[in-house]
Order: structure tokens, then sequence, then C-alpha cells
């Protein structure tokens, strides 16, 4: 019985109220006259302004700047441009010791 009340409920109401709304219409849409129709004019209006371009030229200027030994420290600033810093050792005291790591 239940089942019963809810198809009710939820399929034929919604049913019943969408057709009578959906007949209702089409009959109102029925009563309108071919004599009343006007013809619709629309004007529209363009404004046209010209295209702003800029060029943009761009240069690009590659420069290389060698390191040879690969230290990091470039050949024309480098004291030994073909010895890597890592292997020149300073021991001026004689210890025996870097003098960088004293």
């Amino acid at each position: 019985m239940k089942f019963f009340f809810k198809f009710i409920l939820i399929i034929l109401i919604p049913t019943i109220l969408a057709s009578a709304f959906y007949f209702a219409k089409a009959d109102d849409e029925g009563d309108e006259g071919d004599d009343d129709y006007k013809p619709q004019t629309t004007t529209r209006t363009v404004v046209a302004q010209p295209s702003v371009s800029t060029k943009v030229e761009t240069t690009t200027k590659t420069t290389i700047y060698k390191d040879s030994d690969g230290d990091g420290i470039l050949d024309e600033t480098d004291p030994h441009p073909e010895i890597a810093e890592i292997y020149i050792v300073e021991d001026n005291n004689k210890n025996g010791i870097v003098d960088k790591f004293e």
C-alpha cells in the first residue's frame, strides 16, 4: 500500500500537472492571428578601429668566456688557466699543512 501512494505522489501527480500546463499553453499559442504580424528590423552599427601594431626586434649577443681548467675562474682572470686551483698547494711556512686549511 505504501508503494502505491509513493507511486501516485512521485509519478502520477507531477505528470498530470505538467500535461495540464502544457496543453493550456498550447491553446494560448493557437489564438494568435497572422494579421498582427510586424516585421522586425534590426540595425547594427559596427565601428572599425585600425589595428595598432608595434614591431619589436630582439637582438641577442652571445659572449662565451672560457674556463679551460674547469675550476670556476675565467681564463682572463685565472693566474694558472691550464691548472685547476684545487691542485695548486701553497705551504709558505713549510709545516706540511696547506696554508688554506690552517
